[in-house]
């Protein structure tokens, strides 16, 4: 039974209990109205924990609980509990309270235990009379409300705190996309700039090197008079210096049109797209039993670019020494760090060294065209790396053919480093530097 007000039964003051602001507070002033009407009884309060089923009590009165469940049963069902000295081990109490009685009034509400009340008083003392326990029980009564309103005050404190805790997360990660947002506009902007800028400078770069070119020809032509053989070696050298100038120049427009719009720009560690490619390649080097061997160095290889067309320049220059090394040779593979950090790549190939003439037209593409990949031309003795040369100077990068004779071809191609800082930011300047080797 939770208990009823008894009529004419005085109460103890309890103003305070509504006032109090929390738990901890509604505790410390139950203990201390017993503790001053109760003068000869040591009180102690404790709340029931729903997820262990226990009343924190004093661990020694807990125990005696604990070896009989038929008293917990009881506190649960709303009676008062009594604990004598004579029915259990004294061994269990603590020294000052081996000759002692306990009494523990239950607060409920709803029919379910919230808290209890302990009372320990010494049997060779003055006892708790029926009055002061009615009392007691008089005040749980009064108590068992308050202690509820409290309790589902502390659950929405806590709520609270945790929704706020999670609303300043929200706005930290809101400031924190913003200020990747407005990082992002910037760089695409100083992108922007960068390809007009080059497609500016390629623009005023033509017009006067066209003018050289021309007036070099009329020269060239005997339109300013007669010219001798030294004079034309002279001219021709500049005609022909012009138009690798203006390739060149033209060149830079394809380029920075071409970064402008076809660069998907992330950050990774090289090594992903070289395993990926070597997988994709296994079948062509199975082909002339070719072994790979790969001599790369045990640290990370980050860098910003274009994940596929960086992939698609590694499956094209193991096409091409799969295609230049003889059958059962070995290609060797390099990747490694130079001395000022950029990613360095090498590949090699023993076996039929390339032609001058195939050399010398490797990199070059028509620009109205779209050359194919090595991969899908099957003549043989076609090379053409137009697209990695483009795809390498678009990432800031250079790449090199190193042909001895009868010892086969190694090619080359570095990309810039990625700092600290720009690898935070994935910021990377890619520019269109390129050379010819």
């Amino acid at each position: 039974m939770e208990g009823s007000p008894v009529r004419g039964q005085q109460r103890l003051p309890n103003i305070k209990l509504s006032e109090a602001h929390d738990v901890q507070t509604f505790q410390a002033e139950i203990v201390r109205i017993l503790g001053s009407e109760f003068k000869h009884a040591d009180v102690s309060f404790g709340i029931f924990d729903t997820d262990s089923k226990i009343v924190q009590l004093p661990t020694w009165i807990r125990s005696h609980l604990e070896r009989q469940p038929g008293l917990h049963k009881k506190l649960e069902q709303g009676e008062m509990v009594g604990i004598s000295a004579a029915e259990d081990n004294p061994v269990l109490r603590p020294a000052a309270a081996v000759h002692s009685s306990i009494v523990l009034v239950p607060l409920m509400s709803e029919g379910r235990l919230v808290a209890a009340i302990s009372l320990v008083s010494p049997l060779d003392g003055p006892q708790l009379s029926a009055e002061d326990l009615e009392t007691t029980r008089q005040l749980a009564y009064d108590a068992a409300p308050i202690l509820v309103r409290l309790e589902e005050l502390d659950r929405l404190r806590h709520q609270n705190r945790e929704l706020t805790s999670k609303t300043d997360q929200v706005e930290r990660a809101i400031k924190q996309v913003a200020a990747l947002t407005e990082e992002k506009d910037m760089l695409v902007a100083m992108l922007q700039m960068h390809c007009h800028q080059q497609v500016n400078l390629a623009h005023e770069l033509r017009t006067p090197l066209a003018a050289i070119r021309g007036y070099t020809r009329m020269i060239l032509d005997g339109r300013c008079g007669e010219t001798n053989e030294k004079q034309k070696e002279y001219l021709r050298i500049v005609t022909d210096n012009t138009n690798r100038l203006i390739t060149l120049v033209s060149w830079m427009s394809y380029v920075a049109d071409l970064s402008a719009h076809h660069l998907k720009l992330s950050l990774f560690d090289f090594r992903e797209i070289w395993n990926e490619s070597v997988n994709v390649s296994q079948q062509q080097l199975a082909e002339k039993q070719l072994r790979l061997t790969q001599e790369i160095s045990d640290e990370r290889f980050i860098i910003i670019g274009d994940r596929e067309k960086l992939a698609f320049v590694l499956q094209e220059l193991i096409t091409v020494a799969s295609r230049l090394a003889d059958a059962g040779e070995t290609i060797v593979a390099e990747l490694s760090h130079g001395r000022e950090g950029e990613l360095s790549f090498k590949l090699s190939a023993r076996g039929t060294s390339i032609s001058p003439g195939v050399l010398s037209t490797m990199f070059d593409r028509t620009l109205n065209t779209v050359a194919n990949p090595t991969a899908q031309n099957k003549e043989s003795r076609v090379i053409n790396l137009s697209g990695v040369y483009d795809i390498v100077g678009m990432h800031g990068g250079r790449i090199f053919v190193n042909n001895t004779g009868g010892e086969g071809a190694t090619f080359l191609f570095t990309l810039p480093a990625v700092t600290a800082s720009e690898e935070k930011s994935h910021e990377q300047a890619v520019n269109s530097s390129r050379r010819r080797r």
